[in-house]
């Protein structure tokens, strides 16, 4: 199985998040993950530690034995930048994504808390982004320190600012140490403060040369988010042709999360099938 060679230069893998509710973090369940990956032929997966709690002698076992069966590891968290857990599960993180070595990628999120506080909150104050815009790029310049490249992911927060309010536009024209990784769901899932165009993210993309490196392909068809790939609001298909004409690499499966074990392996194969029928991956 690989990425058809219509979009040169992308690996393809999957978030150990699809897997967290049948199959709980540690390293023998990783490893099984890990086994999967290899024999469905996976380029990589998105180890989902949320609070990083993975010690640094459990995260050199997973790494050997990743490397043994030629699969590479990007290493998430789940804390946003208002959390007050964040920087504390973040300084963490760094020590545990420089074990693992290339890519050397670490993702968390970019906004949670201070919308769930507050239902009718629509985006940034200008104060609220000048606070994260700061934390973001220190906290990039530490990580590359340690050879790390720090990312964040689009989640509730509005795609583009509007007057007062502020959105993921405005957070990145004032950064410029943190990576990008783009959700294909969350822009368009009701969640979102203001959901957007898809033509207009679509357009955003291209404007952001250097910063976009990895993608969740995540679906939100009828304004949910999926278990399987399915038609989304921006196609899949443009997803990867934006991604291969701005060099983004790592393309990772976010499926919403089923409590069977088997359950879960079945729906990356539905969603291969899913990707191979559009024309995107091609199955040996």
């Amino acid at each position: 199985m690989k990425v058809s060679d219509q979009f040169p230069g992308i690996k393809l893998g999957f978030s150990t998040q699809n897997f967290l509710n049948a199959m709980p973090l540690g390293v023998g369940n990783l490893k099984e993950i890990l086994d999967f990956a290899s024999a469905e032929g996976y380029a990589f997966i998105e180890l989902r530690d949320p609070s990083a709690e993975l010690g640094e002698k459990d995260c050199r076992l997973i790494s050997a034995y990743a490397k043994e069966k030629n699969v590479e590891i990007i290493y998430e968290i789940h804390k946003d930048l208002f959390d007050p857990d964040f920087r504390e599960v973040f300084d963490r993180a760094v020590r545990n994504t420089a074990v693992f070595g290339k890519p050397g990628l670490l993702r968390s999120i970019l906004s949670w808390s201070e919308f769930s506080a507050d239902q009718n909150k629509a985006g940034w104050t200008r104060e609220e982004l000048d606070y994260i815009t700061s934390l973001a790029d220190s906290c990039a310049g530490v990580a590359k320190e340690q050879g790390v490249q720090f990312i964040l992911e689009n989640i509730v927060e509005p795609w583009f600012g509007m007057d007062e309010v502020m959105g993921l536009d405005n957070f990145f024209a004032g950064t410029s140490l943190v990576g990008f990784q783009f959700d294909t769901a969350n822009p368009f899932l009701p969640s979102c403060r203001r959901v957007a165009d898809p033509e207009a993210v679509a357009e955003y993309l291209g404007t952001i040369p250097g910063r976009w490196f990895t993608t969740h392909l995540k679906c939100g068809a009828e304004g949910a988010f999926q278990p399987v790939l399915m038609d989304n609001p921006l196609p899949f298909k443009k997803v990867f042709k934006l991604m291969s004409d701005n060099k983004v690499k790592y393309a990772a499966f976010e499926l919403l999360a089923v409590d069977s074990k088997e359950e879960c392996f079945e729906n990356h194969r539905k969603s291969i099938e899913y990707l191979a029928n559009s024309g995107i991956v091609e199955v040996n």
